[in-house]
């Protein structure tokens, strides 16, 4: 097996090692640049990369990368870590945070305001964001064979655990179905994001969406970490037995459940619940507190998405519900390790927002 290069690094097989992916200046002359970790195997097969970060405020796929790399004890080469070095076939590309300035100023965007991920595959002579994307995606994207891009929803809302994918592209299917959420949804991407333009590129790409902005969430971080396991378990570059549902939600549509007036957001579900079309899911109420309107479900389905800002105005997005029905939602979470998940297509009113 021979050594992998990296950015003008050697990693030699059977060992991790720390990168940095050069930025150039930043305005006091200090050098910026973005952390990757790279492990390389002792034993043929893929290159698979993730990214994590490109959003500065989502910080659960930052965390998931983290576990993956040191384990939950974050140190290298004791019992915890989950990927043995030594028995790794291929190599793992990791990149925790994309958007390091982001982070540290605590917002979505990179500091010249601008998002990242609408701007794939960035410009060499370009703006900060567009550097900033296209040294990733020369680095790891053209590198990779496979890649799974890690997101959160946005401050004011909050997502059930699943997979976004091109429904259209075989190979993206494959590794969204390895990755093992109950849910995946339909969407190719939004112009210059980096699934739709990595996997026009030849690099099959897919997105998890786990969680909300500004904190880590065990729950959704160990989703993340038990569905790259699979991936990487399906491609064969670690030995797992997979663990998947018994039954698998295709969403090509789903529905928004709306605020017909403005006030303050009382809700009354999680994601993840179950609902009947025409329960009460949320309540707002004027300033004084006293209830003004009753938000119903519009369907019987599964809550993927949630409002967590309570200001809201007349057409705010509430809950985000996929058609299912409440005895095969339960078979879904109750029964797992299914070889074989049983699938069922929903195609509903509303295409869902992008990431």
């Amino acid at each position: 097996m021979e050594s992998f290069h990296f950015e003008g690094v050697e990693i030699a097989p059977g060992s991790g090692v720390e990168v940095s992916l050069e930025l150039g200046e930043g305005p006091t002359g200090n050098p910026r640049s973005i952390p990757v970790y790279v492990m390389h195997g002792t034993k043929p097969g893929p290159v698979l990369a993730l990214t994590a970060g490109i959003h500065g405020d989502e910080l659960n796929g930052v965390s998931v990368v983290h576990h993956l790399i040191h384990g939950d004890d974050h140190v290298a080469g004791t019992e915890d870590d989950r990927i043995s070095r030594e028995d790794l076939a291929g190599t793992l590309i990791c990149v925790p945070v994309v958007n390091i300035e982001g982070m540290l100023l605590e917002q979505r965007e990179a500091p010249d305001h601008k998002d990242i991920n609408r701007l794939f595959p960035g410009k060499k002579q370009g703006n900060q964001s567009q550097r900033i994307a296209y040294a990733l995606f020369q680095a790891v994207v053209k590198r990779a064979d496979y890649l799974i891009d890690l997101h959160s929803a946005p401050l004011s809302r909050t997502n059930l655990p699943h997979v976004r994918a091109n429904f259209e592209k075989d190979k993206c299917m494959e590794l969204a179905r390895a990755f093992g959420t109950h849910i995946i949804l339909h969407s190719s991407g939004p112009k210059g994001s980096l699934r739709r333009t990595a996997t026009n590129d030849g690099t099959p790409t897919i997105l998890l969406e786990a969680g909300t902005a500004h904190r880590f969430e065990m729950e959704a971080v160990h989703s993340g970490i038990e569905g790259v396991l699979n991936v990487m378990g399906h491609l064969g570059m670690i030995v797992r037995e997979n663990r998947l549902p018994a039954v698998r939600l295709l969403v090509r549509r789903s529905k928004w459940a709306r605020a017909e007036a403005g006030g303050l957001l009382y809700s009354l579900v999680d994601v993840g619940d179950h609902v009947k079309k025409g329960q009460e899911i949320a309540l707002v109420t004027d300033p004084l507190g006293e209830q003004t309107h009753s938000i119903e479900s519009p369907r019987t389905g599964v809550i993927v998405g949630l409002a967590l800002n309570p200001l809201v105005r007349a057409g705010d997005p509430i809950a985000n519900i996929v058609l299912c029905s409440a005895a095969k939602w339960k078979r879904a979470q109750s029964e797992m390790n299914a070889e074989n998940p049983e699938e069922e297509a929903v195609d509903d009113e509303e295409a869902l927002d992008d990431a």
